[in-house]
């Protein structure tokens, strides 16, 4: 197993110890371990180019890894009221639909390539920013700024990779 994918199951392990420490309370610790996954997100990207390791697990982990640390962050902080649900719910929302259509295309078309798309990563990014910055406690108002552009983002990165599967959809037909 690569270095690369190491780190990437060592970010998955890390998701319980977060809710846990972000339900119960125990600041600083949920922004730390937020701010340490968030970065080795970035380390192991880099480490598998680097060193020419980029693996189909890794290509599977890293942004299923991503997605379960967005998952559990929004959801305890919708369950903490750090985050209004509907918020959450717009969030978990794009990534099932990304998920789905990613299934409803492989069955079709037996095809399981997905690429993740610019606004994919700027939205990623802005989540995990604007939960960073809930984390550390950083003003409401620039908090309700950060989760409002991450909203836009969201819906308009969901919109996107559905307007591509249906194009890939389309073509097989």
């Amino acid at each position: 197993m690569t270095l690369a994918n190491r780190i990437t199951i060592l970010r998955i392990i890390l998701i319980p110890v977060f809710v846990i420490t972000f339900v119960q309370g125990y600041h600083p610790w949920p922004a730390v371990i937020f701010s340490f996954t968030i970065l080795t997100d970035a380390l192991d990207g880099f480490i598998a180019r680097w060193k020419k390791q980029i693996t189909p697990l890794g290509t599977f982990l890293d942004p299923m890894a991503d997605k379960l640390l967005m998952f559990s962050s929004y959801l305890v902080a919708a369950f903490t009221g750090k985050v209004a649900t509907w918020i959450f719910i717009v969030i978990i929302s794009r990534d099932i639909i990304i998920v789905l259509g990613w299934y409803t295309l492989n069955m079709i078309t037996g095809s399981i390539e997905i690429r993740p798309r610019w606004m994919s990563k700027a939205t990623t990014i802005f989540q995990m920013g604007t939960m960073w910055f809930i984390l550390l406690g950083l003003s409401k108002g620039f908090t309700d700024f950060l989760l409002f552009v991450t909203v836009i983002l969201t819906i308009m990165s969901g919109l996107e990779y559905i307007y591509i599967g249906s194009k890939k959809l389309n073509n097989h037909a």
